[in-house]
């Protein structure tokens, strides 16, 4: 499992990433245990389509983790099923939608067989609708059901405090368990920010450079604090380095997922926002003071 809960594979790196979603469509946001349509897609994303994508960042391929190459293409895939599925007149009837599965998976024997993808969207980027049958091979448990007390953990801390259920719920979906080492660097200034964290255990530090170039630490991020907020926000680039001190436990959520659910559902987004900004304010005026000197 990836820092931000996508299911990755170790056994192969590919010229293409593909993904799975599946994909449940409600005419509420409550109603996802019984949706009222679903769809499963396979979505392909190459390499050169990947590469388009760092340039629209002004990153370069060289200088990416493979890890991040995944999330980026992730970004990509997520945005081309979103594309897909409001083109198709079958969803438009239902104003809730919700990603229940989105997992990267090997390129299975389906695209071999080269079917014509259901659309190709101007990027290159092809998607195609596909059967149960094939569905039920790709499919994979959502996050909330591999990590069956994962909704507990995220009800349970301090930054979700007075989060209804609903909302809970959508988190778990994008939510899995993650533990950092003392002197494990979590993130650096500068690489794409892939999602965020809950803190829940242990100490995480944030360091900055100052104008005269000197590596300074701007803030100290605790139990029941989140640790990350670039991804909320176009580049979605890390603006500091988070290095842990001390043995942690934290929540990882995918930015990824969590963009999409943001979108789907403006509650959500409103209590992120207003949770985020909070915390947004007092860390940059600890960082205002320390990085001008």
């Amino acid at each position: 499992m990836g820092r931000s809960g996508v299911k990755k594979s170790t056994r192969f790196s590919p010229k293409r990433y593909c993904f799975f979603a599946h994909v449940a469509f409600a005419f509420s946001a409550g109603s996802h245990a019984t949706p009222q349509a679903t769809a499963n897609l396979l979505i392909e994303v190459k390499d050169k389509t990947l590469a388009a994508g760092l340039r629209n960042k002004r990153l370069k391929t060289s200088s990416l983790k493979d890890f991040q190459k995944t999330e980026l293409a992730g970004e990509i895939a997520m945005a081309a099923a979103v594309r897909y599925l409001k083109s198709q007149a079958e969803f438009r009837q239902f104003p809730a939608r919700r990603f229940v599965n989105f997992d990267l998976v090997r390129p299975p024997s389906y695209i071999s067989a080269r079917p014509a993808p259901s659309k190709t969207l101007p990027d290159g980027t092809m998607v195609w609708r596909i059967a149960e049958s094939h569905a039920d091979k790709l499919r994979g448990e959502p996050l909330s059901i591999r990590y069956p007390d994962i909704e507990k953990r995220l009800a349970a801390h301090l930054f979700l405090k007075g989060m209804t259920r609903h909302h809970i719920e959508l988190l778990a979906l994008c939510a899995a368990p993650t533990q950092f080492d003392p002197g494990q660097t979590i993130f650096l200034e500068g690489e794409p920010a892939s999602g965020f964290y809950l803190v829940e255990t242990g100490n995480i530090v944030l360091e900055g450079k100052t104008t005269d170039g000197r590596q300074v630490v701007i803030d100290t991020v605790s139990a029941g604090e989140p640790l990350g907020w670039s991804w909320l926000f176009p580049p979605y680039l890390w603006h500091f380095t988070a290095r842990a001190t001390e043995q942690c436990a934290a929540i990882c959520l995918s930015g990824t997922l969590l963009r999409q659910h943001r979108e789907d559902d403006l509650t959500l987004s409103h209590e992120l926002f207003k949770r985020a900004s909070e915390v947004m304010v007092r860390r940059l005026q600890r960082a205002r003071g320390k990085l001008i000197l």
